[in-house]
């Protein structure tokens, strides 16, 4: 896998920099500060592909990206499977300093970061206060130049390497295997589906009517395609009528998957295809993911 520029959410030591980093090693990755951002700048052409996350193992959808997918045009090529390992990082101050218990006046993180670590925050900084910052390496660049003992950060190991920070505690999360899902995107027109893609994800809409989505789901289970996720959006002025998100262990190559999309264009208001691409070889029941098919990679 080659490209140029990526755009991925936050600064360097960010989990999404390095997913970036482990799908394009060689590439030129380009930091941007929100979800709007990084899903714009293929259209303002400062990026060839988008790496962004889309669901974590601990707290589900992220939110901003998955109203986003309702929009954009993007098409998605690939997904990663990141293990996050959060740690509580603290300034390079005097071995005197103490940050432990409630000494700590102030913890800086993530939204994702804060909520993944809600017991470890509970149990040692009951009374610190809890400030959100775009992304989690930004959070440890911003405690590391603080130089104040009462100020720390949650973030990765790589994000206190490139800030000149100390890691206290590692490993932190509120559940070991924390695993954030991330998306590749890329322009429509370049996207290319392989021809050994095992994953769809698509969003279809259905009448306002009793039995509409259980009609809609049944194409899939009589083609033998697996749902690994199927998750709603609110109803607003972008979805009038119930609108679903669906990953399904199939790629759009496949008879299976035709005669399903056949069927459910008659079952359905509104269908939109976000990509059909080959399904992470770590997805497994222990990372909240699962599998593409009911049996595993058959």
């Amino acid at each position: 896998m080659s490209a140029d520029r990526i755009a991925h959410l936050g600064i360097k030591g960010s989990y999404s920099y390095e997913a970036a980093r482990a799908l394009f090693p060689d590439a030129e990755l380009h930091g941007f500060s929100n979800f709007t951002d990084v899903i714009g700048a293929v259209d303002a052409d400062q990026a060839d592909m988008v790496v962004i996350p889309v669901e974590n193992s601990i707290t589900g959808r992220i939110p901003d990206v998955h109203r986003m997918m309702l929009t954009t045009q993007l098409q998605i090529t690939d997904e990663h499977m990141l293990p996050i390992i959060h740690c509580f990082i603290r300034p390079q101050t005097p071995p005197s300093a103490d940050v432990s218990g409630r000494r700590l006046r102030q913890l800086y993180s993530h939204q994702q970061g804060l909520l993944q670590c809600r017991g470890y925050i509970e149990s040692h900084f009951p009374d610190a206060e809890l400030i959100e910052l775009g992304d989690t390496a930004s959070a440890v660049r911003t405690a590391a130049a603080s130089n104040d003992p009462g100020v720390g950060a949650i973030g990765s190991a790589s994000a206190a390497d490139a800030y000149g920070a100390v890691i206290v505690d590692e490993d932190i999360g509120d559940t070991k295997d924390n695993v954030t899902r991330f998306l590749v995107l890329v322009r429509p027109e370049v996207a290319t589906v392989p021809d050994d893609a095992d994953m769809t994800t698509m969003i279809f809409q259905v009448q306002h009517y009793p039995g509409a989505l259980l009609s809609a789901l049944q194409v899939f289970h009589e083609e033998g395609i697996n749902l690994t996720k199927l998750e709603t959006y609110t109803i607003s002025q972008q979805t009038l009528l119930p609108t679903f998100y669906v990953d399904l262990g199939a790629g759009v190559h496949s008879p299976q998957m035709r005669n399903a999309l056949k069927k459910l264009k008659d079952k359905t208001a509104y269908m939109k295809m976000l990509g059909s691409y080959k399904a992470s070889d770590t997805r497994q029941m222990t990372s909240g993911f699962l599998p593409a098919t009911e049996q595993g990679r058959g």
